[in-house]
């Protein structure tokens, strides 16, 4: 942290006097100090002029509502721990869990300090009954909840030497925490702020103090003259020093008298001065108290139903919305901006799934899915009481782009959900998958090797082959990318020349063809129109370079190759087609090969 420019100031009083520090308050905070051990900046050498110097410290303690009353008393001074390490311990009376204040276990440190005797680096832990409870899973310096969409719930910074400085939780997770245990969580805070220099003007504190009691703490701060290096100004240190001669070294194994009994001892005293030039130090200590109060309910860790706040549109007027228990209760269907569904599938655990043409599962995470239907103007629609069955930071995602019914209710979903009779119709995207896999499968049955280097596994497969590149041309040059990565790009040539087509290996070979020449010729010399089967292939690799360069009206000549009119505008129709044209260059090369093959085709 780089110092503010008060603290650079002349005559920094301003920082010195640490207003800033009385506002601090965790009532709107996102997230909150468990531990804190942390020098902010420091620049300069201690006790020189121009030193400048802010460190903190925050303890924290998780205290039952019932015997709240007993620290309210209690600061920082009596909370922070002086040790270096917690440990589990027991005597005749009871067991002793690590992280317990004062030999009482109501009483818990969320952050458990560890050190080693042995020289490892010490450790802060979180308070097992917190990970535990909140179904936390650490990776490295953080915390997430897999459950909820991996979010970050807990982190731990470190000091540049890799010690660790400060452990925060997210405050909508441990306000569950309290809630659950009864409890509020006491805030303690030590701050110190010191500055030096030859002289500071306009100080004109009596007797070079000030005191101040705010809300929720107290400062004391100073201004006294030093010498150069730290000593007060003028201050004289009594020195004792004493020495025995009774041990001779001589000896073959010399022995140490007891002090009692030893009557060859010396001893002198003298006075020590402090010298150096004379400098001025400005200094302040901040305590401050405060409580984090649990919250009203505990949906984690209690189970405690919440109603959610998230509206959602059901009308056509942008005015009718509803929430909680009335979405559940409504009985109808949702509309939402297609783009919805890349934020859905774009985060580590997103999953889609298609059952038609026009119809699938989508969400977050595998077990927060929704049945889902694309509508004749590209939207999709989704019922409202599944929706209100989601979390709520699910909901949220799905919000973003909720809108204004338009368009009508999916066909697809329309026949599945109310007429129980599923469409006979295969996304494109399901098509692409399945032949891509007969298609490996195929040439290593027949040839001994399989055509494609690797296969993307179905799950990424699937959040990244879809037609929801919708929103620009761009995008829609960023799902060619996609569709040239896991298929052209995959074609292993080395296959091609060696067990699948050697006989024209030597002729691709001196014309140095790439992958998509490279079946071209494979398919021709096979009796087939080459040319035309990997027409597809060839538009997508033209196009896949529009997502980095901005040449959109060149690159929109390749449109034709894949059946696409160069004006087109509407982006997922085209993209539905790239795909679809991809997968049937698939099925037919998939048939040139082995006609029996059942390979899928798309309408």
């Amino acid at each position: 942290m780089n110092p503010p420019h008060a603290a650079l100031e002349p005559t920094p009083l301003a920082w010195i006097e640490a207003s800033d520090l009385e506002s601090i308050a965790f009532d709107k905070s996102t997230w909150i100090p468990l531990r804190a051990n942390q020098k902010e900046f420091e620049i300069g050498k201690s006790g020189f002029a121009g030193h400048r110097e802010y460190s903190r410290s925050i303890e924290t303690l998780v205290v039952p509502l019932a015997q709240r009353e007993e620290f309210k008393d209690r600061d920082w001074q009596s909370v922070a721990r002086s040790g270096g390490t917690d440990g589990t311990w027991a005597d005749e009376k009871m067991f002793y869990p690590p992280g317990c204040y004062d030999q009482d276990p109501r009483f818990l440190y969320p952050v458990i300090m560890r050190s080693f005797e042995s020289g490892e680096p010490d450790e802060w832990v979180l308070q097992h009954e917190i990970e535990i409870g909140l179904q936390l899973l650490r990776q490295g310096d953080v915390w997430v909840c897999p459950r909820e969409n991996d979010v970050e719930v807990v982190r731990l910074l470190r000091r540049a030497d890799d010690t660790p400085a400060e452990l925060l939780i997210r405050a909508e997770h441990l306000r569950d925490y309290l809630c659950a245990k009864k409890a509020a969580l006491l805030v303690t805070g030590f701050y110190l702020r010191e500055a030096v220099e030859e002289n500071f003007e306009g100080v004109a504190w009596e007797d070079g103090r000030q005191k101040k009691t705010f809300a929720t703490g107290e400062r004391s701060s100073s201004f006294r003259p030093i010498h150069e290096g730290g000593e007060a100004f003028g201050m004289e240190i009594a020195v004792m020093h004493a020495w025995r001669e009774s041990v001779n070294p001589n000896h073959d194994v010399p022995e140490m008298p007891h002090p009692s009994q030893d009557e060859q001892t010396g001893m002198d005293t003298f006075t020590v001065k402090a010298r150096g030039r004379k400098l001025h130090m400005l200094y302040t200590r901040v305590w401050t108290k405060h409580w984090v109060e649990p919250a009203a309910k505990s949906p984690r860790i209690r189970r405690d139903e919440v109603e959610s706040k998230v509206n959602f549109i059901v009308d056509n007027q942008a005015q009718g919305t509803v929430a909680g228990r009335a979405l559940k209760d409504y009985r109808g269907w949702l509309w939402f901006k297609p783009a919805v569904m890349r934020k859905l599938i774009g985060g580590p655990k997103g999953i889609l799934k298609w059952y038609t043409q026009q119809t699938g599962r989508i969400g977050p995470s595998p077990n927060l899915t929704l049945h889902f239907g694309v509508n004749a103007k590209g939207l999709i629609n989704v019922l409202s009481h599944d929706m209100a069955d989601l979390p709520e930071w699910a909901q949220k995602i799905w919000a973003g782009d909720n809108t204004v019914p338009e368009g009508g209710l999916s066909d697809e979903l329309h026949a599945s959900q109310n007429l129980a009779r599923p469409a006979g119709t295969i996304a494109p995207e399901e098509a692409l998958w399945r032949n891509m896999n007969l298609l490996q499968a195929e040439t290593k049955r027949i040839y001994g090797k399989p055509l494609f280097f690797a296969l993307p596994g179905e799950r990424e497969f699937h959040t990244k082959v879809h037609r929801f590149y919708c929103d620009s041309f761009e995008e829609f040059c960023e799902l060619c990318k996609e569709l040239h990565r896991v298929v052209s790009e995959q074609i292993d040539l080395g296959a091609l020349n060696d067990k699948i087509d050697p006989k024209n290996a030597e002729e691709a070979n001196k014309a140095k063809l790439r992958q998509i020449k490279r079946v071209d010729l494979w398919m021709t010399k096979a009796g087939h129109d080459g040319r035309k089967i990997t027409q597809a292939l060839a538009g997508v690799a033209d196009l896949r370079q529009g997502d980095a360069h901005a040449q959109g009206s060149k690159l929109r000549e390749s449109l034709p190759l894949l059946g696409i009119p160069k004006d087109a505008e509407d982006y997922q129709r085209m993209g539905l087609v790239a795909i679809a044209e991809v997968g049937k260059a698939l099925a037919v090369i998939g048939k040139a090969i082995s006609p029996d093959v059942k390979l899928a085709f798309t309408d």
